[in-house]
């Protein structure tokens, strides 16, 4: 009998169908195409109201009542005690300033500091290895993110990542997106839409089918 997987899909953009989200509704495609019936809980962060870290310490204190866990009560309170306990875990954000949107960042802060320890072997409270897909979408061309070190910063990210839920993270990344419906009316002088939508037309369907494959097989190795 085929077991139902727990996954969760968190679309870290403010826009509910944008690149990220296409993303990230392929990769659902994906670990489903192995796992039919598997329960998958989407989250859009915009949605929620919540804080990054307070720095209360309640998690690290010792024989606390909340070691180990975040005590903060408001919209992301269970999601961040959930995360720990799926199957798989996917998170699809914008790249802003060559990194993920604040908003997951502050998830990403409750979520995982409750878990990271102050331990001089540093290892993760987490109960077991969640594998985990970043989906990145970029604006800029793979050139100019190199130029810029956005990679750089999102090894650093997984590696943290990967160290608090005891499994290496997977990347997916849409270079070159088209951001707009309507080009003209706005002031980006840098951008060409017809560039755009040339790329868009020769790349985006690979990195849809990129999402899909990576949850493919993060789904075929889970058991």
């Amino acid at each position: 009998m085929t077991p139902t997987m727990k996954v969760i899909a968190i679309n870290a953009s403010p826009r509910v169908n944008g690149n990220s989200a296409q993303l990230l509704e392929e990769w659902i495609k994906g670990y489903q195409s192995v796992f039919p019936e598997a329960d998958v809980k989407k989250i859009f962060l915009y949605n929620l109201k919540y804080t990054g870290c307070r720095s209360c310490f309640a998690c690290k204190q010792k024989q606390g009542k909340f070691y180990g866990t975040c005590p903060v009560k408001d919209d992301i309170h269970e999601l961040v005690a959930e995360v720990f306990e799926v199957d798989a875990l996917a998170i699809a954000s914008p790249t802003y300033f060559g990194n993920i949107t604040g908003m997951l960042h502050s998830f990403l802060e409750r979520a995982m500091f409750s878990k990271n320890t102050y331990h001089l072997n540093h290892e993760s409270l987490a109960p077991k290895p969640v594998p985990i897909t970043m989906l990145y979408s970029c604006n800029c061309t793979p050139e100019l993110a190199q130029k810029f070190h956005y990679p750089n910063h999102w090894d650093d990210l997984e590696a943290e990542i990967g160290h608090v839920f005891k499994h290496p993270t997977s990347r997916v990344v849409a270079y070159n997106t088209y951001q707009f419906d309507n080009y003209e009316k706005y002031d980006v002088e840098m951008f060409k839409e017809e560039d755009k939508r040339a790329w868009r037309a020769a790349h985006f369907a690979a990195d849809l089918g990129h999402a899909f494959s990576t949850a493919q097989e993060i789904a075929r190795n889970t058991h």
